[in-house]
């Protein structure tokens, strides 16, 4: 092969493999985005707060005979929602503001995998959906549409503090 051949294939090769390397550690870095990847420490105060935890809480109040939290992937990779439901009981005499407001703390202090888009919440009043437009309102979400509501990361980490947030007293109105 003559000298002159091996350089114009070297010269075009080189940019070829830089290109594929630069794109190859870009998609790459991509894939980390959202999560660290690193589990809790062991002795740290939020190391075993599960969404199973929270949920057998949950289920624990008065007026409720069921409930559900759980983090899962919605949309693109690395995107991970916050999801919660309870099924009250049918005609629930309880406050509903209130029970909302822990209901999404205690979902917030859960520590299995950090949502990064929103948190999205339902009860059901019986076999009906409860419209938790009227008591998101009274938290001060005025916007918010029932009868389920999306919440951003943002406005949980507004009310609630950072990822997770601590693990809240249940209030008096709750019994």
């Amino acid at each position: 092969m003559s000298r002159q051949h091996r350089s114009f294939r070297t010269h075009r090769t080189a940019p070829l493999v830089a290109a594929a390397l630069t794109a190859a550690v870009a998609l790459g870095g991509c894939a980390g985005l959202g999560r660290s990847g690193q589990p809790a420490a062991p002795n740290s105060p939020t190391a075993a707060r599960t969404t199973a935890q929270v949920t057998e809480e949950l289920t624990q109040l008065p007026g409720v005979s069921a409930a559900f939290v759980s983090t899962g992937p919605v949309g693109l990779p690395n995107q991970l929602e916050l999801t919660v439901g309870l099924n009250l009981e049918a005609g629930y005499p309880g406050d509903v503001p209130a029970l909302l407001d822990y209901t999404l703390a205690m979902a917030w202090s859960a520590t299995a995998e950090e949502p990064t888009t929103t948190a999205s919440v339902a009860f059901r009043d019986g076999d009906t959906a409860l419209d938790l437009a009227p008591a998101a309102a009274a938290l001060g979400w005025t916007e918010m549409t029932g009868p389920t509501l999306d919440l951003s990361v943002d406005d949980m980490a507004e009310r609630y503090g950072p990822w997770p947030g601590p693990v809240p007293e249940k209030p008096a109105a709750l019994g």
